[in-house]
């Protein structure tokens, strides 16, 4: 089993859930050397390396084959899912896997911090209907990213 490190939309519990059909084992988590940025044009974050930066998430545990699977269909195309080094609670040091924004791809990104609050507030509630349309979909068909 392999461990997944999450920020935006998917470090929310519902919103993995709704995603993947399954409540998984998680824990708040640390990066160190990245940063999340809001993507152009879409209302979600991409993390990125940045020197001397710490983004916080969730890190999801002992992740099956076939939850990956609907992870890689459900993320946008700009990101590569690579492992990283993440700290989890306890100041544990794991690694996991996470979808990142590679450095040739970095000016996919605007200099907006993500801000999960605002997210929460403005777009939650929409997101998580278009992330069950996805998992029925790929439930019982091709896999398909909600176009939100």
């Amino acid at each position: 089993m392999i461990h997944l490190f999450t920020y935006g939309t998917l470090e929310i519990p519902e919103v993995m859930a709704a995603v993947t059909g399954r409540t998984l084992a998680s824990a708040e988590a640390r990066a160190k050397g990245f940063a999340t940025f809001l993507l152009r044009g879409r209302i979600y974050p991409g993390m990125t390396a940045v020197q001397g930066a710490s983004c916080s998430g969730r890190v999801y545990y002992d992740i099956d084959g076939r939850t990956l699977e609907i992870l890689d269909a459900f993320e946008d195309e700009v990101y590569t899912r690579q492992r990283i080094d993440v700290e989890a609670p306890e100041g544990r040091s794991l690694q996991a896997y996470a979808y990142l924004i590679p450095p040739q791809d970095r000016d996919c990104l605007t200099s907006t911090p993500w801000k999960p609050e605002e997210f929460i507030t403005k777009h939650l509630v929409h997101y998580l209907e278009a992330c069950k349309t996805f998992h029925r979909e790929v439930s019982g068909g091709p896999p398909r990213r909600p176009g939100v």
